[in-house]
């Protein structure tokens, strides 16, 4: 686990921490938050918003520093690479690399770094960013208790959280999908949303459980799909509904106004990485992963 950029706000915030009580009754203050998420456009559209407009509450950033859990980076390129062949893979490695080439041009002229770099969004905010290969090991558990959240945002988060986090009492854990729950669990569902010729998608934000987005449900919003949707713009709308959705319940979660339900299993559906069947699919559907303009314009937009 690396910690990039200490910042003595973190020290301020951690006293600022120290008088909390259990989330599930409401306070008289704002909820401090520690974010779970990954380096990538779509998430750092949502992390953005959240450091923007809760700013002063995030107590720390955890990013994710692996791809594929158990696998080292190398091996799940090369997995990837087999599974999603070469035009679709190579998109989407693309994608991070002019996200990542935006965000350094930007810093270099002295603008914001948009949403190409986590890192340089931490810079820029004074917020602690810390790395970590494995959520659920003891550095990390320590890391989040010394940040002491009232509330954790899993932010397209591609670790699964285990329970020595899901039991901590002294708080509470959600979760934002880019799907309807229980439809389209798993990974990438905006592809697969579009390689299924779905008319509607949309995000959930939901309570985190032991398994795999299966959580009560908090709230949800619909995204129609447009006929001529790209991966990447239909994640860009998602991403954004999400931004919304998550600080609205946030917002309840505080005034102890949050009412979850459980979703419907019997009509869950769950997808793992893109397949080249998949693939021919959203080819089919005239959908494809999103041009180089796209890539370049989700990186560049900052709040």
């Amino acid at each position: 686990m690396r910690v990039f950029a200490p910042h003595p706000m973190l020290m301020v915030l951690k006293a600022d921490c120290q008088d909390r009580r259990h989330p599930s009754v409401a306070t008289p203050h704002p909820m401090k938050l520690a974010i779970l998420t990954i380096d990538l456009p779509e998430a750092n559209v949502i992390t953005e918003r959240l450091v923007a407009e809760r700013g002063d509450q995030v107590c720390g950033i955890l990013q994710s520093a692996t791809l594929i859990s158990g696998k080292s980076n190398w091996d799940a390129y090369l997995y990837l690479g087999r599974r999603m062949g070469l035009y679709y893979g190579g998109s989407w490695q693309a994608h991070r690399v002019i996200a990542l080439v935006v965000a350094a041009v930007r810093r270099s002229l002295r603008l914001p770094a948009g949403r190409g770099c986590l890192k340089y969004l931490c810079q820029e905010t004074g917020l602690p960013l810390i790395s970590t290969s494995n959520i659920n090991a003891h550095p990390s558990i320590e890391a989040l208790r010394a940040l002491k959240p009232d509330l954790i945002v899993s932010n397209y988060f591609n670790q699964v959280i285990k329970e020595p986090i899901l039991d901590e009492p002294d708080w509470e854990v959600i979760n934002i999908h880019p799907a309807l729950l229980p439809r389209n669990r798993g990974l990438m569902p905006c592809f697969w949303a579009l390689a299924n010729g779905d008319s509607m998608t949309g995000v959930t934000v939901h309570r985190v459980d032991k398994n795999l987005d299966t959580g009560e449900m908090l709230a949800q919003r619909e995204v129609p799909i447009r006929p001529r949707d790209s991966v990447i713009s239909l994640s860009q709308r998602c991403s954004e509904a999400a931004a919304d959705l998550v600080l609205k319940v946030i917002k309840e979660l505080e005034a102890g106004a949050a009412v979850s339900s459980p979703q419907n299993h019997k009509q869950s559906s769950y997808y793992s990485w893109p397949s080249r069947a998949g693939i021919r699919k959203l080819y089919k559907r005239d959908h494809r992963y999103g041009s180089l303009a796209e890539m370049w314009a989700q990186a560049i937009k900052s709040s």
